[in-house]
Formats: structure tokens, C-alpha cells, sequence
């Protein structure tokens, strides 16, 4: 019997405990509510795991669906990536003169160092599709080298464009206008996230200065203070640089705010948020706006940046040397200009096939680099489509001018320009003669604005000293 109530207590206490357990209000013992929403299944039993990653989940570039045109990202981070935002204009355009002065004003080193990202904004997916067939056949080569990439975007991924509020007493169309070209941007800066170091946003209208990337990358190298935005262009959206990392936060900034204000006062809000003052200013300027007609209602725009500067540097060693052409000069722009280096360059018009451009030197030289620059921030289809760069040897006289006897190829011209490197060990020394030949008609003019050459020097040691022993 003993037994018995023993049992009859311990079972007693047990339910008693039990009762306590279950309704003592404590969150420790709450049974979880599968319903509830805010629950989240845990991978793994740590207690560091959290339900949202800030970096994660927020930093990140948005998945924003983006159509593929032309070229691939390349396989690793480059230097620089640069953006361009283009919709097709109805009087002019210029997206073509921009790229091509981009690539004809880069060394080949530099070209290793960027890639350019085209975004293709046009409303109607027919009209990206031409553009992009353009850019496939004008730079083929620069998509198969992975330096050009053109992209586009779908309507549906855009946010609405109407009846948007009318800040600063816009017009309805200009509200659109500058609404959509913030997403257009936001887009646009979102894929370049990873693809580079840093990010150049450019407009479609714009030519280059010689260099520009060795001019940026060495300014950068040596800026002393954290910075945001650093700008090498005093117009609009053109020429401002900002870190990568980056680039996913300008994305959501003009995304949020895209229907509040024009980009360009966007990017001040933007760098003032991280605590720069004020725009970070490189002169002279490295980018020059060359549009007459802007892509809003075709207004004109002539804008104009006083600070820019094509060319920055002594170009090369001017050897002594006579010029002479068979092309017909412009007014005062005559041959003399590129021999004997002025502000002025040489300019002709009526250009033949067959024709040339022929520098003679006075003495024969050993060239070690050459770098011949056509066309110019003023008239930036003026440059040479079709021809190449001949050397000569043993001079001759030919009519009213000294020539060569004897010439040998070396080089084509690519949208405008030739670089070439290490000319003396390829082609030999003691050069006579560089000829410029035209292998084409072209119904523009032509704009030979610099003939750099770089001479080879020997490299010398000093006299050992006098044995005394």
C-alpha cells in the first residue's frame, strides 16, 4: 500500500510541474506557430546566422533581365570600364565618332585596360537592333577583342514613365524624358558592377583626349583622400569617375529618386551622401561634348568645355624632316604643320586613292615608336577610313620634293589612328622616309593632326676607369 501512494504522489508532482511549465508566460517555452510569417527555416544550428545580410541582399547590383546584343563580359577585371547611354537621334548622331575616338585614342596597352559598355535605350527593340548591327560592322574587332559590349534592356522592366509629378514646373514630356534617362543610367551602371576597378560614365556625343586612361589611372594613383566622384569634364554626365563597388548603390540612388530630378544633379546629392563636399575637378579636361542637337526633341546644344585639351604632351622627338603630299590643302592648313609641330595641323580635301602624305628626314633615323593621330574634336569624320604607313629608304629626288626609292609597310590604319610599337626591330634601322597612303576615295576631308615618332637611343656607359694597379 506504501508503494501504491508513493506512485500516486510522484505522478502527482509530475503533472504538477507540467502544468507549471506550460503555462508559465515565458517565450522560451512558447511552441512555434507554423503559420506565423516572420519565421524563417534555419540551414544550420548557428547562432550567427541572420535573416538578412545587408551586404547580401542590399549592396549587391539589382537583377535587373538585360538582352545581350554584342560582346561578352570579359573573363577578368579590367582597370576601367566605361558607360554609354545612347538612344538614336533624329537629326544626328554620334554614338560611332564617340567609340571610335575612345578606341583610336587609347595605346594597345590601354585597350587591355578597359572595356565599354554601350546601352542601347531606344524604346523600340527594332531600332537597338540597327544600331547594333552598325557597331558590329564598324567594330568588329574591338567586340572580338572584348572591348565593346552592347546591351539593352526590356520596357517592362522599366518603372512608369506617365503621369509623374511635375517638380521645377517641368513639362509632362521633359518629366518622361529625364525620368526615364535616370533608370536608363541606373541600368547602365548596374551591369558594369563587376566588370572593372573603376567606372567612367560617358555621353554619346563626346570625343577623347589622347591617353585619357594613363592621364585618369595616374591622377587616381596619386589622389591622396577618399573620394566618391572624381570628374574630368566640366559638362553635364560626361567624364565622372566613381569605384566599382560603387556602382550597385548609384543604381538603387537613381532608381529611387528617378522621378524626382535631372542625373546630373542626382550625381551632387549622390557624392554629398558619402561625405564628399564637393566635385572632385581634373584639368585640363579630358572629354570634349561635340553634339549640336540633343536626344530631348532634338534641341540644340552646343555645348563647349573650355578645359579641354586633346592632346597634353610634347608628341614624340620631331626629327627634322621635310613634308610633302599629293592631296590639295584647305586655306593655311598645309603640310608644314606636321613637320614643323604648330597649334595647326595639315587638312586636305578631295581625297584619292593613291593618294599620300610623305615625310622625308634630313637625316636617317632609327624610329623606335610611331603614333599618327587623323581627324579632331572638331571635326571628328574627318579622319583617314582606308590607308596604311609605309618606311623608305635611300633618298631620291622626285620632281619639286626629296622622296624615297624604295618603301615597305608596316602598318594599317584602324578608325583613324596607327600605333606602333618596337618599329626598329621589325623593320630595321636608318629610316629615310615615312609615307602616309591613302588606299581608298573618301568623300571626307582629311585632318593628319599628329605624326609622333619616337627615336631609338643608344644606351650609353661610362668609361671605365683607369687600371692604377
Amino acid at each position: 500500500m506504501r508503494r501504491f501512494h508513493i506512485w500516486k504522489v510522484l505522478f502527482g508532482l509530475c503533472l504538477a510541474m507540467c502544468v507549471i511549465l506550460v503555462t508559465k508566460p515565458s517565450p522560451e517555452y512558447n511552441c512555434p506557430d507554423p503559420t506565423d510569417p516572420y519565421l524563417q527555416e534555419r540551414k544550420t544550428p548557428s547562432k550567427d546566422v541572420r535573416l538578412f545580410d545587408v551586404q547580401e541582399d542590399a549592396l549587391d547590383a539589382v537583377q535587373i533581365p538585360y538582352k545581350h546584343l554584342l560582346g561578352s563580359p570579359p573573363s577578368t577585371k579590367k582597370f576601367l570600364s566605361i558607360g554609354i547611354s545612347s538612344v538614336k537621334r533624329k537629326k544626328e548622331n554620334y554614338l560611332l565618332t564617340t567609340l571610335q575616338s575612345i578606341f583610336s585614342h587609347s595605346s594597345p596597352s590601354e585597350l587591355g585596360e578597359l572595356v565599354v559598355v554601350v546601352y542601347l535605350a531606344n524604346t523600340k527593340y527594332s531600332i537597338n537592333e540597327e544600331v547594333a548591327a552598325d557597331l558590329q560592322k564598324y567594330f568588329s574587332s574591338e567586340i572580338a577583342a572584348g572591348q565593346l559590349i552592347v546591351i539593352s534592356s526590356y520596357t517592362n522592366a522599366y518603372p512608369t514613365l506617365e503621369g509623374l509629378k511635375r517638380n521645377f514646373n517641368d513639362p509632362p514630356e521633359r518629366v518622361k524624358f529625364r525620368s526615364k534617362q535616370n533608370v536608363d543610367y541606373a541600368f547602365l551602371v548596374n551591369f558594369c558592377a563587376n566588370l572593372s576597378q573603376f567606372y567612367l560614365m560617358l555621353e554619346d556625343d563626346v570625343t577623347c583626349s589622347l591617353n585619357f586612361l594613363t592621364s585618369i589611372k595616374s591622377y587616381v594613383n596619386h589622389y591622396p583622400l577618399p573620394w566618391t566622384t572624381i570628374t574630368f569634364s566640366n559638362l553635364g554626365y560626361i567624364g565622372k569617375l566613381y569605384h566599382n563597388e560603387d556602382l550597385p548603390k548609384l543604381a538603387r540612388f537613381l532608381l529611387i529618386f528617378y522621378d524626382e530630378m535631372p542625373c546630373d544633379w542626382l550625381l551632387d546629392l549622390f557624392y554629398q551622401s558619402k561625405a564628399q563636399k564637393k566635385i572632385i575637378q581634373y584639368k585640363p579636361s579630358l572629354f570634349q561634348h561635340i553634339g549640336h542637337f540633343s536626344s530631348f526633341q532634338s534641341r540644340e546644344n552646343n555645348l563647349k568645355d573650355k578645359e579641354f585639351v586633346e592632346i597634353m604632351e610634347v608628341y614624340g622627338d620631331h626629327p627634322p624632316a621635310s613634308c610633302a603630299t599629293s592631296i590639295k590643302s584647305y586655306q593655311e592648313h598645309t603640310a608644314d604643320h606636321v613637320c614643323f609641330p604648330s597649334a595647326s595641323f595639315f587638312w586636305g580635301v578631295d581625297i584619292k586613292a593613291n593618294d599620300h602624305f610623305t615625310m622625308t628626314f634630313q637625316n636617317s633615323t632609327n624610329i623606335e615608336k610611331i603614333r599618327i593621330i587623323t581627324g579632331s574634336s572638331e571635326h571628328p569624320g574627318d579622319t583617314l577610313k582606308s590607308g596604311y604607313v609605309q618606311l623608305g629608304r635611300n633618298k631620291m629626288k622626285a620632281r619639286e620634293h626629296i622622296t624615297c626609292e624604295s618603301f615597305t609597310k608596316i602598318g594599317e590604319f584602324h578608325n583613324g589612328t596607327v600605333f606602333l610599337d618596337n618599329i626598329d626591330q621589325t623593320a630595321g634601322r636608318s629610316i629615310d622616309c615615312l609615307k602616309i597612303q591613302v588606299s581608298a576615295p573618301q568623300a571626307e576631308w582629311l585632318i593628319i593632326q599628329k605624326v609622333g615618332i619616337w627615336v631609338r637611343r643608344e644606351k650609353t656607359h661610362p668609361d671605365k676607369p683607369f687600371d692604377t694597379r
